[in-house]
């Protein structure tokens, strides 16, 4: 997974909760248009929205992107909103989170919310790149497919091969 994306929760979710009985209740989609991030200065802003219904959630998610005049990414903020009818299911993936973000915090310059309210986990991420050891995490997690810098380019490339809607601003 790449450094400041949650995306990469989407497949270790789809694991984590197995199979389930249709809900009955109508899960809102597009949960992403409803996630305000202050975008003011930012270089790019990708959007993901997961509908999972069949397994009684869905997963929406906004990444600010904030590079300098080079194209390096300086700092990402994310937020990431799971809703779903199934309180066991809420349970799980707050658990989950907070293991997850934990175990970044080695790394400096990473912070992280996870809350819960009404039927939704909401992550909050933000992910400073002038302080986050970027060479500690890519030598300790292969999956992160780092190279040297990361730069807007890279970021956006790895978004959208993951199904995120990405705009330059």
């Amino acid at each position: 997974c790449l450094v400041g994306s949650e995306m990469c929760i989407r497949d270790s979710i789809s694991i984590l909760t197995g199979c389930n009985e249709t809900s009955e209740q109508k899960l809102e989609t597009n949960i992403s248009e409803s996630i305000h991030i202050d975008d003011n200065g930012a270089a790019l802003v990708c959007t993901t929205d997961y509908d999972y219904t069949e397994l009684k959630y869905v997963l929406g998610s906004k990444y600010v992107v904030f590079a300098n005049d080079n194209g390096k990414v300086t700092k990402v903020v994310s937020r990431e909103i799971i809703s779903s009818t199934d309180k066991t299911k809420l349970d799980e993936f707050e658990s989950y989170l907070n293991e997850n973000h934990t175990a970044a915090l080695q790394y400096n310059g990473y912070t992280y919310d996870v809350k819960r309210e009404n039927n939704q986990v909401i992550s909050d991420v933000t992910i400073d790149y002038g302080e986050f050891d970027i060479k500690k995490f890519a030598e300790e997690n292969e999956s992160a497919d780092i190279d040297g810098e990361l730069t807007v380019d890279s970021i956006e490339t790895k978004y959208v091969s993951l199904g995120a809607k990405c705009e330059r601003k």
